[in-house]
């Protein structure tokens, strides 16, 4: 073999070694293409189950919204990780946590949001539970939407027909 050829061969072998297995060696250390840690498992959060009490009150009570998610996996990040309620799809309460949520793997995270309904429009407003986490394969399972509407009428007015104030409802994830 040519010295030129050997030569170049020496300087590209090399090269060429370390474009294909870089990505590799960064992605063992637990880092993502990029320079973001997020760990070397997959993380994955499921919010469990969302119970609204009351779903029917007046303009100016407090709705108590009451959840549960678990985690499965080690977050290694370090950004924090908000859990939010939303009615109507506006965000009506919501907590902000450390990256981990202070549970370990596996246990289960029980969250009280109070909602302050001061100022709200008497109406139907249908109440989502949700924690978002970053790098989730699985977001699609990070909520829950409670199926019976949370009904508010304005102060002083009686409830419909056959209704009083009070009741549950609660959205339960079957897996």
């Amino acid at each position: 073999m040519p010295d030129r050829i050997r030569k170049a061969m020496v300087l590209f072998v090399p090269l060429v070694l370390l474009l294909v297995f870089a990505p590799l060696a960064d992605s063992r250390n637990g880092r993502r293409m990029g320079g973001r840690k997020w760990g070397r498992d997959s993380v994955d959060l499921v919010v469990r189950k969302v119970t609204v009490t009351p779903v029917r009150a007046h303009v100016g009570d407090a709705i108590q919204v009451e959840m549960e998610w678990d985690l499965d996996g080690h977050i290694t990040d370090t950004e924090t990780n908000v859990a939010t309620v939303r009615a109507n799809g506006k965000g009506v309460a919501s907590k902000k946590y450390p990256s981990g949520f202070g549970v370990r793997p596996g246990e289960i995270k029980r969250e009280t949001f109070l909602w302050n309904t001061k100022g709200m429009a008497p109406g139907k407003y249908r109440i989502r539970g949700e924690v978002l986490l970053k790098y989730d394969p699985t977001p699609y399972d990070n909520y829950q939407d409670v199926k019976e509407p949370v009904l508010l009428i304005a102060e002083g007015e009686s409830f419909p027909a056959g209704q009083e104030g009070g009741g549950e409802a609660v959205a339960e994830n079957p897996y």
